[in-house]
Parts: C-alpha cells; structure tokens; sequence
C-alpha cells in the first residue's frame, strides 16, 4: 500500500510537469507518456503498472472531455427551451428523487439549496467525474441529472423552475388556474442527457412551510411583474457571472486545486485507488483549466477582487431586506447560496466571508434552508 502510494506520487509529480507544458492535449499524448513512466516504475507489481497506466490514461482523457464539458457546461438543453420560465403545466410532487452530482458542482449546490429550502427527500448519488460510470444508464453525461420518480430532467435551473412550481401548485387550492398533470409520469430514461459535473415515500408539506411562496419566472414575458424580472437578473447572473468567478478563483493555484479534490474525494465511498486517482487527475487538470479561465470569461484584473466586487453587487441590490424575495427567499436566493455553499470549504469561501458584506444574509439562508434534505443509500 505504502510503496502504491509513493509510486503515484511520482507519478502525479511527472504528470504534473507535463500537464504544465501542455502535452496532454490528446488522448494518445497520456498513453506514450503512460509507457514511458510505467516502464520506469514496473519493477515490483503489474497491479501498481495498472495503476499508474490508469492515470496516466485517465489524464490524457479527460484533458479533453473537461475542457469540453466546461465549454458548454450551462448551454441550453434540447429538453428545455428556458430554463428559466415557470411551467404552464405542473406535476404531482414525485414519491422519489434521485440526485446524480458531483460534491462540489456550484449547479449540483443549487438543487440541492431548493431540494432542502422545501424540504423534499433526496437520494444522492456521487458521479465519478473520470468515469461517469453511476450516468451509464443515460446518453447524457453532466450533472446534475434529476429523476422524479421516473422522468429524467436536466439543466440545474430548469429542475428548479420545475419543482418550485410543482411545490407552489401542491400548496394551492384546488380551484387554482394551474392544471396539475396526471400522477404517471411516462418513463425518460431514454431522453438525451456535465465537468469543464436520490428517497422515501411521497412527502407531505408541513404545516410550518405553508407559507413559502413561488417566486417564479412567468412563461409569458408580457407578464413579468418587477420582483420577477429581479430575480430573472440575479438567477442569470448565478450562472452566467458568479459560477465562472467562483470556479477561476478555487483553482487559481495548485495548492488551492489540490486542495478542493481533496476535500471532493474525501466525500465519497470510492475506493483508494479510485479517490487518488480522482484526487491527482482532477486537480492538475483543474489546475490547468483554472489559469485559463480569467481570460476565457474576460475578468480583469485581480480575480480575487473581482469576485468580491461581484458579492457585493448582491449585497447592494438586498438593500434592507432579508431576502432578494423580501421575507422569503426567491429562487435566486437559493441559487447564490448554493453556488456559495458548495465552496464553503475552501479559502475562497473563507475570504468572501471576511472580505464582503454577504455574511449576514448568508447566516438567515442557512436557518431558513436548514439541514441537508438528501442522504446516501447503504450499499
């Protein structure tokens, strides 16, 4: 086990040099640097050639699935024209629901922001970003990736469109103008399916939520009222300014790359060899997609102040109240506390905390989304 470890070690440490010059750009690049390094660290243990083969070939592969997958991380899905309009139509709430994440994906962060705000029962399931072997059922293969019950929906901000305004429909009288669509959804396992990537019995709303509202986006642009348009600014500005901010600065270093796929493997009940591997691929690869990032997304200057300057234009725009929704919060809200929650962890988070004014707000979402909703099935 000792020898396995420090013989990866090496190994990350080659890769590491190499990734720095940028000879992974293809696939066939990681396999003649694989044999080359396998053959310098075979002299024990075909399962430790195995191994190092493994990263080294891992590494080479998603040198260029992650730079793809950052490239339309967040571009629209055939299954949802906007992913930000309220639905005309609404759903019984699903019986289960079944979260197919990363850790740390700022998108995953926000579903789950509204799966725990309202109190819905989900099961997690940590996609392993170098295989994505948990999504093999689906063609799709970004997360977050929601099943309810039976249906498939994708895009995060299209999920939470969807089950705020099923939450909001199951709460409303029965002469409401919304039509609920019959409780069998039609299987979607089929329907097409992301890195730069969940139960119980039906749940019933509690009496002491009964009185969290829907601050949906209408359909209809011509009826957007002022708070909608708001919170349309700031549910855009989530992924189109604060996801991107966020991502250049928690791997802006090697230190800090290695530090956040220490903590994101660290999560998981992989095994030790899959955890390394993850760990030392994910944070070179990081690493390398972090340095590129600012002048990809045309942030000026330094991009630690940047996103400072971006926190507090949230904060300015709460002006007094509690919440961006008033006393409520909206789905932008959640939006901005999951994208911040996922990086709770990490340097970043620490120095926005101490560095801006958004602590205060963050402290109510805390209280009012309270504890985690999801929970990891037994083996």
């Amino acid at each position: 086990f000792v020898e396995q470890m420090q013989r990866l070690q090496r190994v990350s440490s080659l890769t590491f040099l190499a990734a720095k010059q940028g000879r992974f750009s293809r696939p066939s690049h990681a396999y003649r640097a694989m044999t080359s390094l396998t053959s310098a660290y075979n002299n024990e243990s075909r399962n430790s050639t195995f191994v190092v083969a493994a990263a080294a070939l891992g590494l080479g592969v998603s040198s260029v699935l992650v730079k793809d997958a950052y490239a339309d991380a967040q571009a629209p899905q055939e299954a949802t024209e906007d992913p930000y309009a309220k639905p005309t139509t609404v759903h019984p709430l699903p019986g289960k629901i079944i979260l197919y994440q990363y850790k740390v994906c700022p998108y995953c962060c926000k579903v789950k922001a509204l799966l725990d705000y309202y109190k819905l029962p989900y099961q997690i399931i940590e996609v392993n970003p170098l295989t994505k072997g948990e999504l093999k059922w689906s063609t799709y293969k970004k997360v977050p990736v929601i099943k309810l019950d039976d249906e498939v929906v994708l895009d995060s901000s299209a999920i939470m469109s969807r089950l705020a305004a099923d939450v909001a429909a199951a709460r409303l009288p029965a002469s409401s103008s919304i039509q609920a669509k019959p409780a069998s959804p039609a299987p979607a396992a089929d329907q097409p399916g992301f890195f730069a990537r969940l139960f119980g019995s039906k749940p019933t709303p509690q009496s002491d939520d009964d009185d969290i509202p829907f601050h949906g986006v209408p359909a209809d642009p011509a009826a957007l009222t002022h708070d909608a348009i708001e919170e349309l600014h700031w549910r855009k500005w989530v992924d189109d300014r604060l996801v991107k901010l966020l991502t250049a600065n928690i791997y802006k270093s090697w230190d800090d790359s290695v530090e956040t796929f220490r903590y994101i493997t660290s999560q998981t009940n992989w095994s030790w060899g899959t955890r390394e591997l993850a760990r030392w691929i994910g944070a070179i690869l990081m690493w390398q997609v972090g340095k590129r990032l600012p002048s990809k997304y045309g942030i000026e200057g330094d991009i630690r102040e940047a996103l400072f300057a971006a926190i507090e234009e949230f904060v300015v725009a709460l002006d007094t109240r509690a919440f961006l929704g008033g006393s409520t919060p909206n789905v932008a809200d959640l939006s901005v506390f999951g994208v911040l929650r996922a990086v709770e962890d990490t340097p970043t988070f620490k120095d926005i905390m101490d560095h801006t004014g958004i602590k205060p707000w963050f402290s109510r979402m805390q209280d009012v989304v309270g504890p985690s909703a999801g929970f990891v099935e037994a083996l």
